[in-house]
């Protein structure tokens, strides 16, 4: 009797251990990872990364961007952005930024905004055909 009740006791056991596990196969994984494909431009954990900017210009004739901060200091300038161009991407530390596109023709006006800039955020400015920046705000990355 004594046998049987440790055996009764192991069996017992065994079959929780058994009936407690999972199986998994990889190709559950691959669906998941076909499903939800990752972008390599996307950057899902974010950590600390200055904010950056850039501009594309649609428009028919060149431009000048300027990045400066709040207190006036200037941060980045790109002079001579040809239509059909853009600047690459320009990173500064967090703060109010203040994004002035210069046309340097008679007859249209420069554009200026205004965004508070904090880490891991990202800015495409796009100017139109009509020289003149599209709205647009910038994004989380």
């Amino acid at each position: 009797m004594k046998n049987l009740l440790k055996n009764a006791i192991a069996c017992a056991i065994v079959m929780t251990t058994l009936f407690n596990c999972s199986n998994e196969s990889i190709e559950n994984e691959e669906l998941q990872q076909q499903a939800f494909p990752e972008s390599p431009n996307v950057q899902s954990d974010c950590l600390d990364q200055d904010p950056q900017a850039r501009i594309t210009n649609n428009g028919s004739i060149s431009i000048t961007l300027q990045v400066v901060s709040i207190d006036g200091t200037i941060l980045h300038t790109v002079d001579n952005i040809a239509p059909n161009d853009q600047s690459g991407y320009l990173t500064f530390a967090p703060d109010e930024i203040i994004f002035n596109i210069s046309k340097n023709t008679t007859g249209l006006q420069d554009d200026k905004v205004v965004h508070s800039m904090d880490q891991c955020m990202s800015y495409d400015m796009v100017i139109g055909a009509d020289n003149y920046l599209v709205a647009g705000s910038p994004d989380t990355l």
